[in-house]
This record gives structure tokens, sequence and C-alpha cells, in this order.
């Protein structure tokens, strides 16, 4: 049986919050306005602003204040446009949004286009087929890997999502099918376009959800009256509609404020007596575990068990918090290689749960897990919270119309 999670969708005026449940505990949290600048994964026909050879980059004119950042590789430095012109100060293209921009950075861009659907991605713009990495058995991921190349028919890229193990063939085949009209669709749209002009946008935050999460789990989504019902929704998903006042009672009693409190500090409590120690920078998160009063005595397996019984709490604050770049956890020493794959174990499972894509890289040289995270958007603390005025700005307050 699939697992369970619950996502609270609370709209008031032009703003709605999205609380995602895994477990009962807070797990994700969005703000979505009517007016969302968000371009995250928005296809885009751009132009380009300048190219600039010793960075092997160009910069790229969006629609925004600042220019898209596009990385050219040494080997196609110059790449070339539809009509085989190096590419040059006026061309147009389209490319596609891998993170806002954010602190004076244009966003990052990329020329790969990649279209998500819930069984299949399609890259229309290169012939590579792959599996995800959620599936670890090699006699399934042979499988889907044949499967990827007998749908591409060598004719563009394909990867096989974990979803696709379980699917009927007809649904994967009216997938892909589905997805090479909207490339199709997009590329007319480009030649009537004028640049720079958004030529697709990525799905609202609740259907992105849905879709990701539908084939592993089973979904409950309740929401207030504000809020129209899904037109197409998957098999297995129930929907609850309920009013104001039970909308708000089901935020308090689900703790939702107060998790997202606890989200922007640095010390998070655990159930076992132990803590967390949060600290986050822009390219840089540390997490380190403290034994609090259990401090190690009679068995040299204490230190093991209290790393494992942290691994799910720091993949929920990682998850929540939308910490990106480098992770470094510092967990309470261990005596031996042997337990510190086990931590290593635990922890990939624990992150698993997550749609975001996070590699778990081992121990380094001073016992401290490494791991990298992907960012695409802003983080929770950017997105809900304004720094302490008292504090001088070491501290972060949320703001209340954010989740409330």
């Amino acid at each position: 049986m699939s697992e369970a999670i619950r996502i609270l969708v609370w709209a008031k005026g032009a703003r709605r919050r999205i609380a995602l449940l895994d477990e009962g505990k807070l797990a994700e949290f969005y703000l979505e306005e009517r007016d969302d600048t968000s371009l995250v994964n928005a296809v885009i026909l751009g132009r380009v602003e300048r190219v600039v050879p010793g960075m092997h980059a160009a910069f790229v004119q969006l629609g925004q204040s600042l220019n898209g950042y596009l990385p050219l590789s040494e080997k196609e430095d110059f790449q070339r446009s539809g009509e085989d012109k190096p590419l040059s100060a006026g061309a147009e293209l389209i490319v596609q949004v891998k993170k806002d921009a954010r602190d004076q950075k244009g966003a990052f861009l990329t020329r790969d286009i990649s279209l998500p659907g819930q069984y299949l991605i399609l890259m229309p713009l290169n012939r590579y087929v792959g599996v995800s990495k959620r599936v670890a058995d090699d006699d399934e991921r042979a499988a889907l890997m044949a499967l990827g190349h007998e749908l591409s028919g060598n004719a563009y890229g394909l990867v096989m999502r974990s979803a696709a193990l379980p699917a009927r063939p007809d649904a994967l085949v009216q997938e892909r099918d589905s997805l090479l009209a909207l490339w199709t669709a997009i590329r007319e749209r480009a030649v009537y376009a004028k640049a720079p002009a958004v030529l697709q946008r990525d799905l609202s935050v609740l259907s992105a959800l849905v879709r990701d999460y539908a084939p592993r789990y089973e979904i409950t989504i309740t929401c207030n009256d504000a809020v129209n019902r899904m037109p197409s929704p998957p098999t297995g998903l129930l929907w609850e509609q309920v009013g104001e006042p039970e909308m708000e009672a089901l935020w308090k009693s689900s703790r939702v404020a107060a998790q997202l409190q606890e989200a922007l500090g640095r010390r998070v409590e655990l159930r076992n007596g132990g803590s967390l120690v949060i600290d986050e920078r822009e390219a840089l998160t540390t997490v380190d575990v403290n034994s609090g009063k259990f401090i190690p005595a009679a068995s040299d397996d204490l230190p093991l068990k209290l790393n494992l019984a942290a691994c799910p709490e720091i993949a929920r604050q990682l998850r929540l918090r939308e910490a990106s770049g480098i992770v470094l956890i510092d967990f309470i020493d261990m005596k031996n290689d042997e337990q510190r794959a086990q931590v290593a174990l635990r922890m990939k499972e624990e992150l698993s749960r997550e749609r975001d894509k996070t590699v778990v890289h081992g121990f380094t040289s001073l016992g401290l897990l490494e791991m990298t995270r992907k960012r695409a958007g802003a983080s929770l603390r950017e997105r809900i919270a304004r720094p302490c005025e008292t504090c001088g700005g070491t501290g972060y307050r949320l703001e209340r119309e954010s989740v409330t």
C-alpha cells in the first residue's frame, strides 16, 4: 500500500498557502500569488544581450530587470542558433530557467529543455536516455532503460521516472505523445512571439505536487471554499472542501505556523533529548547533531543509535527550509566506517521522500557527511520571513500574513 501525505491549501485574497504534511509533520510549505514572478522551469524565447568568450557564457534578455546567465560549453562555445550561425548579440533562442534571479544575480538558464510528466521527462533537444536514481534495483533499471530507448526511438531524450515502473505501457506512450505535442506547441509559439517572451510556464504549485507525488503516495488535499477543485485529479486522490473556520482550526491543529517558526531558527529539539543546530548560508548549510542529556556512557552503539534517530528530522528540516548548495552534517562521533556507512544509508533513505535532488557524497576525512542539494527558487527563509530588527539581522521573524 502507498504511503499517505496530506496537502492543506488555504486561499485568502490573492494568496494561497500550501502546506504538505508527511507523516503528520510539515515537510514543505509554499506561497502562491496571483502575480507570482517565479520563472523556474519556464520556457522562454530570449534575446542574447552579449556573449562573453572568456566566461564561456551569454547573457540573455528575459523581460526582467536582470539578464539571465546562460553557460556555454567550450566544445560548443558560441553555440549555434537555428540558422547555424555563431551565437551573437541580438540572436533569439529558446531557453529554460533552472534557477530564479536572486541577490543581483540573473536567472540561471539552459538550452537543454526538459518537460516533466508524471512518468517521463522529455528532453527534446538531445538523445540521452536515462533512469531516475530513485530506482535502485539493477533489473528494474535495465528494464526501464530498454523501455526508454524503445519510446524515444533515438529521436529525443527521455528520463524514466520511478513512477514508470508500475505504469501501463499505454499510459507511458500517451504521456510521451502529450509531452511531444507540448514541445511542438512551444516551438510554434516561438515563431510568432516577440522576444523576450514566456512560451510555457511550469504547473501551479499544487498541480506540480500532485504530479510528482501521486505515483508514490496516497494524497489527501484539504482546502477552503476559495480553492477551485482540480479539473482532472488522478485516481486515488481524495479532495476535501471545508469552510473557513474548519480550515483555520486544521491549520492550527497541524501546527503549521509553529513548525515554520522553528524552521527559521538555528536550534531544533529532537524527541530523544538531543538537538540539531542548523546554520544556513547562501551556498553552505551546516548541521551539528548534539546528544543533549544522552551522553555516551556504557554502549559503543549509543552514538550510532542517536545519529540514526536524528536522520529523519535532519532530512525534514533540509526539505522544509529548502536548503541548497553544500550541506555538511557533523554527527556524533562513531567508532568505525561500518557505522558511518549505516548513517549515510539512512540519510539517503530519508531524503528519498522529497522531490528535490540531493546527492549524498559520503563522509569527508574530517568525519563530516557531505551532501549537495539543487536550488531552484528562494529558500523558505527568503519567502516567508524578514530579518529581526531587535537582534540586528541575525534572527528572522515570520511575516504573519504569509502563514495565517
